[in-house]
């Protein structure tokens, strides 16, 4: 089971839907003979996906997978009937590649930080001028734009490899001429965490663990690591902040 669940989701998924494929594959013809009548495409891509999505949950991957192993197979019939030309399969694929990258290949979902959670953070900083803050999983780049509208002292950094949401942070970013926003393609687990005053992340429970420990092997003493959500566990953070949102954010703070 682990060893599944180290792979990444895209393959594990690809992988089950192929293998109940085939299973059906040579169950149909009996299926057909029980039932005495030859039970639609569609219908066929809906057991498909009702049984991808069971061993997708058997196997605890992330609840979005399951819902995408649900809609993939009919979707994919309705769109053979609507006859729409074949490229257009492989576009959108791509493009939802390229906003869901780290869902695919990291197991961490696109989260977009709320309005309310950036006021929270911004409480939350240090004052001092020339404050470094990093957001990593950046995103769209929304929290770092909207800190940064506050605080024209400071310098705020942003790390995602999702392409489409990094290019939109960047353009966005470049428009606004603000010289103290920046944004990175490029993977967080690349970079030395102790050029920043403060991390902040909204990742998912996967990373944590290392990330923790990457947080408190080169951030400098003082420093602060922020999560968003999920906590590290057996490290219990030196202080909790709930927002007064809708899902009642919680910001976990560790001084390192």
């Amino acid at each position: 089971m682990n060893k599944i669940q180290s792979l990444p989701p895209i393959f594990v998924t690809l992988l089950i839907q192929f293998i109940v494929y085939i299973c059906l594959s040579f169950l149909r013809p009996e299926l057909h003979d029980y039932l005495g009548y030859v039970l639609p495409l569609f219908w066929l891509m809906l057991v498909q996906g009702a049984l991808s999505a069971s061993i997708t949950f058997l196997l605890r991957l992330p609840y979005w997978w399951v819902c995408i192993q649900v809609v993939a197979p009919p979707l994919l019939v309705l769109g053979m009937a609507l006859d729409l030309p074949l490229w257009v399969f492989p576009v959108l694929l791509a493009l939802l590649l390229m906003i869901f990258w780290n869902v695919v290949i990291n197991r961490v979902p696109l989260y977009l930080t709320n309005n309310l959670t950036v006021d929270k953070l911004d409480d939350l900083l240090p004052k001092k001028a020339g404050l470094k803050v990093v957001d990593l999983g950046s995103g769209f780049g929304g929290t770092m734009r909207q800190l940064a509208s506050k605080r024209s002292k400071q310098h705020f950094y942003g790390y995602e490899t999702a392409p489409i949401p990094f290019l939109l942070s960047w353009l966005l970013a470049k428009l606004d001429r603000r010289s103290h926003t920046e944004f990175y393609f490029k993977s967080f687990w690349a970079i030395d965490l102790g050029k920043y005053d403060v991390v902040y992340c909204f990742l998912s429970p996967v990373p944590m663990p290392d990330l923790y420990a990457k947080a408190v092997g080169e951030m400098k003493p003082g420093s602060l690591f922020i999560s968003n959500s999920f906590t590290v566990p057996n490290h219990k953070p030196n202080r909790t902040v709930t927002v007064h949102d809708a899902r009642h954010t919680k910001l976990m703070i560790w001084k390192i």
